[in-house]
C-alpha cells in the first residue's frame, strides 16, 4: 500500500489524519493542521501558483506558539528597531533571514505575500542567501505583523544584522565586478584590433592605418592599467616596501613594462605593440582572484546569520517596570525578565524563579537542564517553562556566546596553506627572474646589441612571467571548490584541501552529528486496555503543545485531534497537568505522575491517578552513519567520538558503530584537550560537529567540518560546511581534496618546467616578444585546462 504524502511538505500523512481541501478540482491531503492552515492561506491569498510551479516541497508548517508571538512584538520597540534597521527618510530598511526557502517559487510566494501590504515600498527576496530586503513604513506597519504574515504561509523570519566585515565584503565585491567588467570588455576590443595588426603585417597595411590602430589600442588600454590592474601594482609596491617579493611584483612588472614598451613603440613608431596581452593578462588574473573572493563571500552569505542564536531584545526591569530594550545595550547588574520560550539575552545569575533551559548549542547536552536560584545561565540558551529574573553578569557581546561569535572574523583573514606554499615558491622564483632580467638587459646593452636589449629583456619578462605559476593554485582551488559546492559541500577555507589528504583521525560529536539532535519516539508501553497507542500519543501531544520543552517536540507529529483542556499547569522539572472531561491528566516524570518508574522510560501519562502509559525516547541515529563509519574504517581512518552528552547512549553508539575511542560528558575545553593530545602525538585530525560547543575544538583540529543543520556559529567557525543533511558527503570531500592536491602538483610541475626551458631561449634572444606572449598564454591555458578537469569529477 502506497504512503499518502502531504500536499504541502510531502511528509507522510498519518492514517488517522483527516485534513483535506480541494485544489485544482482534486482533494489534497495534509499531515497536520499547520500544513492545512498554511495551504489554505496561500490559496485564499490568490497565490496558488506557488503549488503549480514550485520545484521542491515546502518546510513542514507548525503553529506559532503564543510565546513567540509575544516575542515578535519586541521588534516593534523603537529601541530595538533602531538597532536592527536603518532609517531612510520616513522609511525603514531591513534585511530578514528567512528559513524554509527551497526554490525560486518560495521567493516568488514571499514577495507576492508582502507586496499585498501598501505600507511596503520595496521587497526583494534572494533564494540563494535566504534573505529578504525590505523598505517599509515602520510607523504604519509593525515589523511583527510582517513576520507573522510570513509565518502564515510557512516561513520563519528573523532580523539580519550585517556586521562591518560583511559590509566591506559587499563593497569589495562591487569593486571586483567593476574591474572585471572593464578589463573583460576592453580585452575584446583590443584583441579585435590586434588581429587587424597581425594580419596587416602579412598582407600589407598602410603606415598611417597601423599608427591609427596602435593609438586606439593605447587609449583603450589606459583604463585597464590605470584601474583594473591597479590592485596588482599597489600590492607589489607594498611588497617591495616590506622587503618581500610576492607574486604581484613580476605580474606588475610584466603588465606595466609591456605597456610602457608598447606605448614607446606607438609614440615613436618603432618595434611591436602588445596591448592585447596587457588586457588579457589582467583580465585572466582578475578572473581568478574574483572566483577566489566569490567563494569566500558565498561562504559568508550561507552561514553568517548570527541572530538565529543571538537574542535581539530583552525585557529590562527598572523601578519595578518592564521595558523592552535592545539586548546589545544591556549592562552588568541590569535585571532582566526571561519568559518561557525566550532566548536568554546575557550571561547572568537567577535571582528569582526556577526553570529548565536548553543549552544544547553551547554544551552538547540534549536533555533540558534544571536551573534554580543562584544558578548561572548563559546567553543564547533557551528558557523552557519557568518565569525567571536574571541579574546580568556579562553583557551579550562579551558573553561566552559573544566571544565565540567574535572568533568568526579570524576565519576569513587566514592565508590558505596551498597559496602560502605557491607564494613561497613564487618568491624564490621571482628573485631569480628579476636578477636574470637585469643581467639580460646589461648583457645585450653593453656587449651584444644595444638596439635589441629592451625587446629581449621584454621577451624574458613576458615569456617567464609567472602567469601559469600564479594561476596554478587559484585555478585548481577554485575548480575544486566549485565542484564540491555542486555536490553540496561548501569549503570556506581552501587550506582544508591541502590538509584533508593527510588526515589520520576523524573526531565526531554525537548530538546532532551522529544523531539527529532531537528526541524521537522509541517505545510506548500501555498499562490500560481502554486506550490504544494513537489515543495515548494524541493526549500527550495535546498537553505538550503548551510547553517549550524539547521533549514536547517529539510528540508534535502525533497530534491528531484537539482535546478540550482546562486548568493547564506547568510544573518546572516535573511535567504538565490539565483537566479533560473532569478528569486530571498528568504528563511528565514518574515522580510528577505519582507512579512507579519503568526502565528506560522518560515520559509517563496518568489519568485520574492511574498509570496509562510510559514512553521511552531516544536521539535517533542518522540513517547514513553505519555505512559511512564502515567505509571510513575500511579506508584506515581512526574514528573518535567526543560528546557532551553524559547519558548511556554514548556507550550504546560506540558498541553499535565500533568507534576506536570514545569520551562522554566532555565540556568544550575537554574536547579541545582530547584533540590537542592527538595532535601532540603527531596525528592529523578532522573534527565534525554542529553546536556552538564544538567551535573551540574546530580550532584545535587540522580540519573542521560543520553540518548544514548546525548552528550558524559552528558553520562560521568551520573550514567546511556540508550543505545537505547527509554525512556521506564526507567521502566526496576526501576524494575531491585528494584530486585537487594532485592537480595542483601537476600545475606547479608544468609551470616550473616551462620556465626552466624557456628562460635560456629567451635570454639568448631566440624568443621574440610575440612568441613569448604565445608561450606564456599556452602555458597558462594548459594550467587552467588541467584545473578544469576537476569540474568533471
Amino acid at each position: 500500500m502506497s504512503t499518502t504524502r502531504c500536499f504541502h511538505c510531502h511528509e507522510s500523512v498519518p492514517t488517522t489524519a483527516d485534513y483535506t481541501l480541494v485544489f485544482d478540482d482534486k482533494s489534497r491531503h495534509f499531515c497536520c493542521p499547520g500544513c492545512l492552515a498554511v495551504a489554505q492561506t496561500i490559496i485564499d491569498s490568490n497565490l496558488a501558483d506557488y503549488y503549480r510551479f514550485r520545484t521542491a516541497p515546502a518546510t513542514k508548517a507548525a503553529p506559532l506558539p503564543d510565546s513567540i508571538k509575544n516575542e515578535l512584538s519586541h521588534y516593534d520597540s523603537s529601541d530595538v528597531l533602531d538597532d536592527i534597521s536603518q532609517l531612510h527618510g520616513e522609511l525603514n530598511e531591513i534585511e530578514l533571514s528567512i528559513e524554509g526557502i527551497s526554490c525560486a517559487a518560495c521567493a516568488w510566494l514571499i514577495e507576492k505575500q508582502l507586496r499585498q501590504f501598501a505600507e511596503i515600498a520595496k521587497v526583494n527576496v534572494n533564494s540563494t542567501t535566504q534573505r529578504c530586503y525590505l523598505l517599509w513604513h515602520a510607523q504604519k506597519l509593525p515589523l511583527s505583523q510582517i513576520i507573522s504574515a510570513l509565518q502564515e504561509i510557512g516561513y520563519q523570519a528573523s532580523p539580519f544584522i550585517a556586521d562591518k566585515e560583511e559590509q566591506s565584503f559587499k563593497q569589495e565585491l562591487s569593486h571586483y565586478l567593476k574591474r572585471l567588467a572593464v578589463s573583460g570588455i576592453i580585452s575584446m576590443q583590443v584583441m579585435t584590433i590586434a588581429f587587424a595588426l597581425y594580419f596587416g603585417d602579412y598582407t600589407g597595411i598602410e603606415q598611417s592605418h597601423q599608427g591609427y590602430l596602435r593609438w586606439i589600442s593605447l587609449l583603450l588600454t589606459l583604463p585597464v592599467v590605470l584601474y583594473s590592474a591597479l590592485p596588482f601594482l599597489r600590492s607589489a609596491l607594498r611588497s617591495v616596501k616590506s622587503r618581500q617579493l610576492n607574486m604581484d611584483v613580476p605580474v606588475s612588472l610584466a603588465i606595466y613594462y609591456t605597456f610602457a614598451a608598447s606605448a614607446y613603440a606607438t609614440i615613436f613608431n618603432t618595434g611591436e605593440v602588445y596591448f592585447e596581452s596587457v588586457c588579457m593578462f589582467t583580465f585572466l588574473l582578475q578572473l581568478g582572484k574574483f572566483f577566489e573572493f566569490r567563494a569566500r563571500a558565498k561562504a559568508r552569505d550561507a552561514t553568517s546569520n548570527l541572530l538565529k542564536v543571538m537574542p535581539v531584545s530583552a525585557t529590562l526591569i527598572s523601578n519595578n517596570e518592564q521595558q523592552i530594550v535592545s539586548a546589545r545595550r544591556l549592562k552588568a547588574d541590569d535585571i532582566i525578565l526571561i519568559k518561557p520560550g525566550e532566548t536568554i539575552a546575557a550571561d547572568g545569575v537567577i535571582i528569582q524563579g526556577d526553570t529548565t533551559v536548553d543549552e544544547s548549542m553551547l554544551t552538547g547536552e540534549y536533555r533540558a537542564i534544571e536551573k534554580n536560584l543562584d544558578d548561572t545561565v548563559l546567553a543564547g540558551s533557551v528558557n523552557h517553562n519557568g518565569l525567571i529574573q536574571v541579574s546580568v553578569i556579562t553583557p551579550l557581546m562579551a558573553s561566552r556566546l559573544g566571544q565565540i561569535i567574535a572568533l568568526q572574523h579570524r576565519t576569513f583573514s587566514q592565508k590558505p596553506a596551498l597559496l602560502q606554499k605557491t607564494d613561497k615558491l613564487a618568491q624564490n622564483f621571482i628573485e631569480k627572474l628579476l636578477l636574470i632580467a637585469v643581467l639580460t638587459f646589461l648583457l645585450w646593452y653593453f656587449w651584444l646589441d644595444p638596439d635589441r636589449a629592451f625587446w629581449v629583456t621584454l621577451s624574458v619578462l613576458v615569456a617567464t612571467c609567472p602567469c601559469a605559476l600564479s594561476l596554478a593554485a587559484p585555478t585548481a582551488v577554485t575548480c575544486s571548490l566549485a565542484q564540491l559546492n555542486r555536490q553540496g559541500i561548501l569549503v570556506k577555507n581552501s587550506e582544508a584541501l591541502d590538509a584533508i589528504p593527510d588526515i589520520s583521525h576523524i573526531v565526531f560529536d554525537k548530538t546532532g552529528t551522529l544523531t539527529q539532535g532531537q528526541f524521537s519516539l522509541n517505545h510506548v508501553q500501555l498499562f490500560n486496555n481502554n486506550y490504544n497507542r494513537e489515543q495515548v500519543l494524541n493526549i500527550i501531544a495535546n498537553l505538550e503543545i503548551n510547553s517549550e520543552h524539547p521533549i514536547g517536540r517529539a510528540f508534535s507529529p502525533f497530534y491528531q485531534q484537539p482535546l478540550s483542556l482546562s486548568q493547564i499547569e506547568i510544573t518546572v522539572g516535573g511535567g504538565i497537568s490539565a483537566y479533560h472531561q473532569q478528569q486530571l491528566i498528568k504528563v511528565g516524570s514518574a515522580k510528577f505522575c505519582q507512579v512507579d518508574a519503568v526502565a528506560d522510560a522518560m515520559v509517563y501519562l496518568s489519568i485520574g491517578e492511574q498509570l496509562i502509559a510510559s514512553v521511552s525516547l531516544q536521539d535517533a541515529l542518522r540513517p547514513e552513519i553505519p555505512r559511512l563509519v564502515s567505509q571510513l574504517k575500511s579506508k584506515g581512518y581512526q574514528l573518535v567520538m567526543l560528546t557532551g552528552d553524559s547519558s548511556s547512549q554514548a556507550e550504546q553508539l560506540q558498541q553499535q558503530l565500533g568507534f576506536d575511542i570514545m569520551h562522554k560528558g566532555c565540556s568544550p575545553e575537554q574536547k579541545v584537550a582530547h584533540i590537542q593530545t592527538l595532535v601532540a602525538k603527531g596525528h592529523n585530525v578532522m573534527m565534525l560537529g554542529d553546536g556552538i560547543n564544538d567551535s573551540p575544538a574546530f580550532h584545535a583540529a587540522h580540519v573542521s567540518v560543520a553540518l548544514q543543520s548546525g548552528t550558524d556559529l559552528s558553520k562560521n567557525q568551520a573550514d567546511v560546511v556540508l550543505l545537505k543533511p547527509d554525512l556521506s558527503l564526507l567521502l566526496k570531500l576526501v576524494k575531491g581534496s585528494k584530486l585537487a592536491k594532485l592537480r595542483l602538483k601537476q600545475n606547479l610541475a608544468w609551470a616550473v618546467g616551462y620556465n626552466v626551458i624557456i628562460i635560456p631561449l629567451a635570454v639568448a634572444g631566440f624568443v621574440s616578444p610575440y612568441i613569448a606572449v604565445l608561450g606564456m598564454s599556452f602555458s597558462s591555458l594548459l594550467v587552467v585546462s588541467n584545473s578544469l578537469r576537476l569540474l568533471k569529477i
